[in-house]
């Protein structure tokens, strides 16, 4: 099978990979680099202000990556309970449960939104149903090109 052109539906996967580690990368480090470092209000405040960031940043990814594996449900699966498993543990941890719950909750879920990012990038990189349309990008050209010889 000849390798597949990088397309907006692998960048997006690969933006979500990247997204889901760098949020894992955070639950594993931050605190560590704040029981070293002397506390101040400033570091208190980006560390608060970091996982509303992270929500916002992983959101498109999570719809995007969906919507292109044509709604399968094990990369939804994984992908849906990931992204919620973040929320959960921001909002419980950071108001509720405390911050053990928080990095754990977090942290399980930047694991699993990677697994299913990754059996997403799997499945458009081995799919070969003709009737999924993984790379709209080339679609649209290819459209183009016909409406023109016609």
């Amino acid at each position: 099978m000849p390798a597949k052109k990088i397309t907006i539906s692998i960048i997006w996967d690969k933006l979500g990979l990247s997204l889901s580690a760098l949020c894992a990368i955070h639950c594993l480090f931050v605190p560590v680099i704040l029981a070293v470092l002397p506390l101040s209000p400033v570091a208190l405040t980006i560390e608060h202000w970091l996982h509303p960031i992270f929500v916002l940043l992983i959101a498109p990814t999570v719809f995007y990556a969906a919507r292109r594996s044509h709604y399968n449900k094990k990369i939804v699966s994984f992908l849906s309970a990931g992204f919620i498993l973040i929320i959960i543990g921001w909002l419980a941890g950071d108001y509720w449960l405390g911050e053990l719950f928080e990095t754990i909750a977090t942290l399980v879920g930047s694991i699993v939104l990677i697994a299913g990012h990754w059996l997403n990038y799997r499945h458009h990189q081995t799919c070969s149903n003709s009737s999924h349309t993984h790379h709209p990008l080339e679609e649209s050209l290819l459209k183009e090109q016909e409406h023109e010889t016609t």
